[in-house]
């Protein structure tokens, strides 16, 4: 079994607003990026070398693995993975790619004993060591350890997973920080997955993200869905390490708020029972997390202008709380909401691509969270 990506070429010289960029104080000069860094193939490749190469992002939900030999199938900034539990049911992330000549290993999800190339049959079993070579008797000197699958790092928040291509990288815990503190009382790992949807739009992966990491926008586009239950004018929030915190009280949202036993999450504090609480961690993950449900955001570059987005609803373990009666209302509420973005996201993309756009200053108060994930998306660039 291999860990870790193949050696690096030598270094290219960088496009020019990689170049020209320096660090910026949010409160005196933060500006948006350049136009070069939503449009530019160079730079689109750069992320996902260093980004997605070099961070923790999420992958999916611990239910969708149902035990030993269990696995899911996932594509990310273009990186195919298989993610498994053996036969130990320990957690095991892979290449999805066959170390003979790239075939993949696994298809969609299920269950399974070893994995199979799709492409010329060789397996592995679920420790991603070659096991089977079909016709290779002849070939002097093959060495199996040396052919086994790439291993990528694999951890857990709760129920979420995350992987980390880089094979010397930190723990994740470094780049949680105190989230699992500050959100320990949802009770995360009890909760129910009871619906899944993709989102596509034509943007590139940071205007969809960015658009997530600040409040700015949400009283004015979501006027009809957030900010009917939500106040969003005293939405409070902070960015700081790798994540962007938000704070929304709730206005009218009664059907939000309920107590009724079996649809609220009963150990949370007063504070936690009259507000939903976002976090949104770098480079890929989006948390909303409210007494009556959580929902979850995993943003997906499929292209240098194609974004994935897959949100998921998560509710208490309860008959009640999953069903269609309390899940539906919950789905068509996100739903709406989605498309009040997905209405405005390519408008955004056009206007970055048109002679006339140059970068605007940041609000100090309602766009910190965009800073932070600008300021961490060129410092992982720039550093390599």
């Amino acid at each position: 079994m291999r860990n870790g990506l193949t050696s690096e070429p030598a270094k290219q010289a960088l496009p020019s607003s990689l170049l020209q960029w320096r660090s910026h104080a949010l409160d005196s000069e933060a500006r948006t990026l350049a136009a070069e860094m939503y449009t530019s193939p160079e730079i689109y490749r750069l992320e996902q070398k260093y980004v997605f190469g070099k961070t923790w992002f999420y992958v999916g939900h611990i239910s969708q693995l149902q035990g030993p030999g269990s696995y899911f199938t996932v594509d990310i900034a273009e990186q195919p993975l298989v993610i498994l539990q053996n036969r130990s049911g320990e957690l095991r992330a892979f290449f999805n790619v066959c170390s003979h000549r790239a075939g993949p290993v696994a298809i969609d999800s299920g269950r399974c004993t070893h994995l199979t190339c799709h492409y010329h049959a060789w397996s592995f079993d679920l420790d991603g060591n070659l096991r089977g070579m079909p016709d290779m008797e002849t070939a002097e000197g093959f060495d199996c350890a040396s052919h086994g699958l790439t291993a990528v790092n694999i951890d857990t928040w709760g129920p979420f997973i995350f992987v980390n291509l880089d094979p010397t990288c930190a723990p994740l815990s470094a780049q949680l920080g105190e989230l699992p503190e500050l959100f320990d009382r949802y009770n995360l790992s009890n909760l129910a997955r009871v619906h899944s949807v993709d989102y596509w739009s034509d943007v590139n992966w940071k205007v969809y993200t960015e658009n997530t990491v600040e409040s700015y926008h949400e009283p004015f586009v979501h006027k009809e869905t957030w900010g009917k239950y939500y106040e969003c004018t005293d939405t409070t929030a902070e960015a700081r390490h790798y994540y962007y915190l938000q704070y929304a009280p709730f206005d009218s949202a009664s059907w939000l708020t309920s107590t009724e036993a079996g649809i609220y999450i009963d150990t949370l504090n007063e504070y936690e029972l009259n507000c939903a609480q976002m976090v949104c961690l770098f480079p890929n993950f989006t948390l909303v997390a409210s007494p009556t449900y959580c929902v979850t955001f995993l943003f997906d570059p499929q292209g240098l202008s194609k974004t994935r987005m897959r949100m998921e609803w998560l509710v208490p373990n309860t008959e009640v709380a999953k069903s269609p009666e309390n899940v539906e209302p919950l789905i068509t509420f996100f739903d709406d909401l989605m498309q009040e973005d997905l209405k405005l996201l390519p408008t955004l993309q056009k206007g970055i691509q048109s002679m006339g756009f140059r970068p605007g200053r940041l609000s100090p108060k309602r766009e910190m969270g965009v800073h932070l994930f600008q300021e961490l998306v060129m410092k992982h660039i720039v550093s390599h």
